[in-house]
């Protein structure tokens, strides 16, 4: 039985559905498990395309239910920070930026309220939220919360910090949160020590493994482009 992976969308919350659909055309809706929220992956198991009497895929428009045998798992490690407030690169435009060191927009809403802070310093790590909009069940507003950890060194340094709509960050060495770039007033010129000639360009591209969520989140149902895993 084949995989996908997909990420929860900004405020969805467990026990919701969302819709998933395939490179082959076909659509399944996933509930989302518990203590799954923004902006976890999950590894949803879904059972073989159908083949016609012609020998090609039957594609089926309409969404259908997971079958019972369907596992669906999180993924460790996707989010990019420990806290469910916290900032996706992925949803950051470059602003300016040389080599390891970036200002970026952070124009994602109702996320870019209130502030988020992470650094990493060999094996420190600290990481906090203030007035930030509650993203888990229950909650209105995340006022404050901190944390302070000792972790596997897994880098040098490293620092995020965002304000409203603007995020700063650094990295030594770059990385897919902080990565390598040359921008000035929105022109990318460099990306991850390549040319690249883009204005408004996303700080974080997604990696052709993962699924990204679409704009809207509407009747607890959220369209996701995901890549098939065999």
């Amino acid at each position: 039985m084949p995989s996908i992976a997909i990420q929860v969308p900004y405020q969805a919350q467990p026990g919701m559905k969302i819709k998933a659909k395939l490179a082959d055309g076909r659509s399944f809706l996933v509930t989302i498990p518990d203590g799954a929220y923004y902006p976890t992956q999950l590894m949803v198991s879904v059972p073989d395309a159908p083949v016609a009497a012609t020998g090609n895929p039957i594609m089926d428009s309409k969404p259908i239910d997971l079958p019972s045998d369907s596992k669906i798992e999180k993924l460790e490690g996707t989010a990019g920070t420990t806290m469910d407030e916290g900032v996706d690169a992925k949803d950051l435009i470059a602003c300016c930026a040389l080599c390891c060191v970036s200002t970026n927009l952070y124009c994602t809403w109702p996320g870019c309220i209130g502030c988020h802070q992470k650094g990493d310093m060999c094996c420190i790590q600290i990481e906090g939220v203030a007035c930030k909009v509650g993203v888990t069940e229950g909650s209105l507003c995340m006022c404050v919360k901190s944390e302070l950890e000792c972790i596997k060194p897994t880098t040098c340094i490293k620092m995020t910090e965002q304000c409203f709509c603007l995020d700063c960050r650094c990295a030594f060495p770059c990385d897919d949160e902080v990565p390598c770039a040359v921008t000035f007033i929105g022109l990318t010129c460099c990306f991850n020590w390549s040319p690249k000639c883009e204005c408004g360009a996303k700080l974080a591209e997604d990696k052709e493994e993962g699924g990204a969520p679409a704009e809207e989140l509407a009747d607890e149902e959220q369209e996701m482009q995901v890549m098939e895993r065999q």
